[in-house]
């Protein structure tokens, strides 16, 4: 009995070492006798999970314009952050990054709170109150855990209270329950949350645009004994640590001339006793190479003012532009399942004519629902003095933007007159199409004064999506719409806009849509994508571009 006791243990023993191992996800760390020449220190606690983060599903910045300038040798942003925090013996590094850390330095930029402010618990953000409000099935038992996604999307739906409000103590096992914060957390928000690259420039674009970025890391033996301001330039071992060492942080600087190449600065959760006063700094090119960073994130804080519906009291008295009929059918003439074709009109409500020397434009835009930077003009209306005389309109030969078709029209359109009436005197118009080769899940949608070259009070107001019956993206395969079915009769029964007329956004469907791209942000794209001369060259690439089929 006793030799089958020992052989029990000795074939247990590397199972428990195994066990132990992938527990440093969200777990401690007790480093002993690092082998690296540092000082051996402190316990210290991750509680990033990494394995379960599911970066394909959270949407990419938008490029514009990120990097194309030059940017600054340094930039420090410590000056925006709360003191260094310290999370304890709990896995909680993701709430004091994107909680205690990021959200409340985007609060000190937007309300230009100074360093001596943020030492208030009233200007500085609760991590035990977004870490108790995660659901229980996002994060490990007893406080072991959570990922980027679960918490960013609660700092969307619900918020975060201050630790004025709920100080960080009291964890008990961290199950998800009411805090007392409920009432102040709905007034600190972010509206969105995106993923970005990891490199070097784009990092340091960000920081330079005062966008601190939220890091999740893998860390060494080193790091863990950290203790002075000299650059990481490498992972010493993972001897005690475990492969599994990964922890959420903050990068909130950069120093072109710190270390061999210079580095990042980032801040951690561990107190002031650890590294440089609660910092390090990261080498650039260990930083990117791909195993310290694994995945970086910029959020947007909610302004007070809603901005997709952002509505301008200084613009009055102007013209409204509202598409609306939007219909998108299966052309059944053509056995291309590719070939559609849409009905749609645009309405002025408001008081002053939209005048063809405004030089706008009607488009019929797709994008994909996780990467806005996949997206194009598949149809392209000009309204312009530029061509032929008044009431005058015909093919765009050049300069036009879409991909399957392009028209221009030396039309006004009156105060309370659609499109369709003034020019083909019909409720809308129809135009047929070829839908690009796409495939994944996107929006469409028909935009009213595509680069905004008429002033609006409310920009909202001109767009209209088409979206699953759920109100979230159309699943494409190959251009060709899975399960899409258009109301169009219900539609039809729509009577016009109305002054101040509000759309349906998809993003606003429901929760799980909330980190959608906004309206806003395919606009401001599609604007900096024809300045830049990106559109143009979509045009210019596109091979399957067909002949104009308005009629």
């Amino acid at each position: 009995m006793k030799n089958m006791s020992i052989n029990y243990l000795r074939n247990l023993l590397p199972l428990l070492a195994l066990i132990t191992a992938i527990s440093f996800t969200a777990c401690e760390v007790e480093v002993t006798e690092p082998d690296d020449g540092t000082t051996p220190g402190l316990e210290f606690f991750l509680g990033w999970n990494q394995d379960e983060e599911n970066l394909e599903e959270i949407p990419q910045d938008l490029n514009l314009g990120i990097g194309n300038g030059n940017l600054p040798s340094s930039i420090d942003l410590r000056e925006h952050f709360p003191p260094i925090g310290n999370q304890g013996n709990y896995g909680t590094c993701v709430a004091w990054a994107v909680g205690y850390n990021l959200k409340t330095a985007l609060e000190a930029m937007d309300k230009g709170y100074s360093t001596s402010d943020l030492t208030s618990p009233s200007r500085q953000f609760s991590p035990k109150d977004l870490f108790w409000s995660i659901e229980d099935s996002d994060k490990g038992t007893n406080c072991n855990g959570t990922g980027f996604e679960p918490a960013m999307d609660v700092l969307i739906n619900r918020g975060i209270a201050t630790m004025q409000t709920i100080p960080y103590n009291g964890l008990g096992d961290c199950r998800k329950s009411t805090t007392g914060g409920e009432a102040e957390a709905a007034n600190n928000q972010i509206s969105n949350y995106r993923k970005i690259d990891v490199s070097v420039n784009t990092i340091k674009s960000y920081l330079a645009d005062k966008r601190p970025v939220a890091v999740g890391a893998k860390l060494g033996d080193n790091f863990m004994q950290w203790n002075s301001d000299d650059v990481l330039t490498s992972h010493s071992s993972f001897n005690n640590v475990g492969q599994h060492a990964y922890h959420a942080m903050v990068a909130m600087g950069y120093d072109d001339s710190r270390g061999p190449r210079g580095a990042f600065l980032v801040l951690n959760s561990w107190g002031q006793d650890w590294g440089n006063i609660g910092y390090i700094w990261v080498d650039y090119d260990f930083f990117v190479a791909g195993d310290f960073c694994f995945a970086a994130f910029v959020a947007t804080n909610k302004e007070g003012v809603d901005p997709d519906n952002p509505v301008d009291p200084t613009v009055s008295g102007k013209a409204e532009l509202v598409p609306w009929d939007l219909f998108d059918g299966d052309d059944d003439n053509d056995f291309d399942p590719t070939t559609r074709y849409i009905e749609y009109n645009v309405y002025n409500v408001g008081d002053e004519t939209a005048r063809s020397n405004s030089r706008w434009s009607v488009s019929y835009v797709y994008y994909n629902a996780y990467d806005a930077n996949d997206y194009g003009i598949i149809l392209y209306d000009y309204y312009t003095d530029e061509y032929g005389s008044p009431g005058e309109n015909g093919p765009l030969n050049t300069g036009g933007f879409g991909l399957s078709g392009n028209w221009w029209n030396y039309v006004d359109l009156p105060p309370f007159s659609g499109l369709a009436e003034e020019i083909v005197g019909t409720d809308y118009f129809t135009w047929s199409y070829t839908m690009p080769n796409i495939s994944g899940y996107y929006y469409l949608v028909l935009m009213a004064d595509t680069f905004d070259a008429i002033p609006e009070q409310d920009e909202s107001n001109n767009l209209f999506f088409i979206t699953n019956e759920l109100g979230g993206p159309i699943l494409f395969d190959n251009g060709v719409p899975i399960g899409l079915q258009d109301p169009k009769e219900e539609i039809r029964a729509m009577n016009e806009p109305q002054r101040g007329q509000k759309m349906d956004m998809p993003h606003k469907m429901s929760a799980e849509t909330s980190n959608a791209y906004t309206p806003a942000e395919i606009k401001q794209l599609l604007k900096h994508e024809k300045e830049i001369g990106e559109l143009a060259a979509k045009v210019a690439s596109y091979t399957n571009a067909q002949n104009n089929k308005r009629h």
